[in-house]
């Protein structure tokens, strides 16, 4: 069988058994078409040995491929493997006495600074028509969707922690408006609930969900773009970005910088750490701990708190 045969065969299982999210199916594809392109020639699957796999993984390392995509990389070609001695089409895993050491550091998560946050979301509302933290009425939202969208889509981001996905995936039923929770479905197809925390993002969420009515949009999704249609998140990435540029911001800001700086945020107002990782939807707490190691702010002001050397030297 031709490896390229294999590869969509792969994908296509892949769809079928296992709960990945569209993202992680395109990275897993794109990573076996590397491989596949490695290949000289491409040919029959038979030519994957560890040779090639080991050879293919130094490359990537030669040309600067990150520690955290070489990860994944590896990660990708090894259940490639795997599926491929279960189906039979090898006869031997390559992977089997590969030993490589890609190395991966545990970088810190980057996060907004809380005066470029604020920058970012009054920038924001200025550009929808909010001021002074009034709430403009579905009316002014449906003549300004594309900059209340933005905005509101920001503002969950910023408030609950979502990832993109997640909020470009909100579903109008999903809204409990006077319970202010909303429904989410996660990673691995876990649900989760997260919270409108006060008044101002209940009363913006409420009226952006009036506008849908007097726009006649017929889909479930609650954000939509400008052709009336579900947002995605490549244009949810896109927004922010011009979003930033516009607030005059020097970063570039992304959807998950928005996310680590909400958890950042919560472990500065001292929220337990549990809490948000049933928050974020993380499935093991470890992968929550990384903002313990980001919040210096949280760090000086418990350490200072405690003054050991001041409480010595009063004894005195």
């Amino acid at each position: 069988m031709q490896i390229s045969e294999a590869r969509a065969r792969y994908i296509r299982w892949l769809l079928a058994t296992k709960d990945l999210s569209p993202h992680t199916i395109r990275a897993y594809d794109g990573d076996l078409l590397s491989l596949e392109r490695h290949l000289d020639p491409p040919g029959d699957i038979v030519g994957l040995d560890r040779e090639s796999v080991i050879s293919f993984i130094e490359i990537q390392k030669a040309n600067g491929l990150s520690p955290a995509s070489l990860k994944r990389r590896t990660s990708s070609l090894r259940g490639f493997c795997r599926w491929l001695v279960a189906q039979d089409l090898l006869a031997a895993d390559p992977w089997n006495g590969a030993n490589l050491v890609l190395g991966r550091p545990r970088r810190l998560p980057r996060t907004l600074p809380a005066h470029e946050l604020d920058r970012l979301i009054q920038s924001l509302k200025l550009a929808a028509g909010v001021e002074r933290g009034d709430v403009p009425d579905p009316r002014l939202i449906a003549k300004r969707p594309h900059e209340s969208t933005t905005l509101l889509a920001v503002a969950l981001m910023v408030s609950t922690g979502v990832r993109v996905h997640e909020v470009v995936g909100i579903r109008c039923r999903d809204i409990d408006l006077p319970g202010r929770a909303i429904r989410l479905l996660g990673k691995g197809r876990r649900e989760r609930q997260v919270f409108l925390t006060n008044d101002w993002i209940a009363n913006l969420t409420s009226a952006y969900t009036e506008a849908r009515s007097v726009l006649g949009l017929q889909h479930l999704h609650l954000l939509f773009n400008l052709h009336h249609d579900p947002l995605t998140p490549p244009a949810m990435r896109s927004r922010l970005a011009k979003a930033a540029i516009a607030a005059g911001l020097t970063p570039r800001v992304t959807p998950h910088m928005l996310r680590h700086t909400a958890a950042t945020q919560l472990i500065e107002a001292g929220v337990d750490i549990r809490y948000i990782q049933r928050l974020l939807g993380h499935a093991s707490l470890s992968t929550t701990e990384i903002y313990t190691h980001v919040s210096d702010r949280a760090l000086r002001r418990v350490v200072s708190d405690a003054d050991v050397l001041g409480r010595f030297a009063q004894a005195r």
